[in-house]
């Protein structure tokens, strides 16, 4: 997990929450479901996982965009940028899902892996590695991960 340069400063559109990322990610994604399309007026969400501990946020968030789950998606109250979510499925297993736009140089995402490409846009390409029609299945994580913390993009 090297060649990260650690930690990254991030913010939302108007800086009124700040966020600091400490850990390494452990995969990027782009979801295509139509929840995310939605959700970010675009072709597909753009997500950096990363452990729940490596993310640190200075100002208060609210929750907004429930939808077809128990995911938790945190705005900035005041510009209502998305910029994190949570849910337990990820917090069982120690991680949340970063919105690496926020970032102050997001010029190096590229993600690894796109799910829900079943909900795709015609069109669409994103320049990941893996597709999967829903999401990967618990036992591909690992796999993936390992995967990605070799070969995945890098902040230059």
């Amino acid at each position: 997990m090297s060649g990260w340069k650690l930690p990254w400063s991030a913010a939302c559109l108007c800086g009124q929450v700040k966020m600091r990322v400490t850990a390494a990610p452990v995969v990027s994604m782009a979801c295509h479901c139509t929840g995310c399309q939605k959700l970010t007026s675009g072709a597909y969400s753009l997500t950096l996982m990363l452990p729940t501990a490596g993310l640190e946020v200075e100002g208060e968030t609210q929750i907004g965009a429930l939808h077809r789950d128990e995911s938790k998606h945190h705005y900035c109250p005041r510009c209502l940028s998305w910029l994190y979510t949570t849910s337990p499925g990820l917090a069982a297993m120690g991680f949340l899902n970063f919105r690496p736009t926020m970032l102050e140089d997001a010029s190096w995402v590229v993600p690894f892996i796109e799910s829900q490409t079943a909900e795709k846009l015609p069109g669409v390409v994103t320049g990941a590695k893996h597709s999967f029609e829903r999401w990967p299945s618990p036992a591909d994580y690992g796999r993936l991960m390992q995967e990605y913390a070799q070969a995945g993009a890098r902040p230059r």
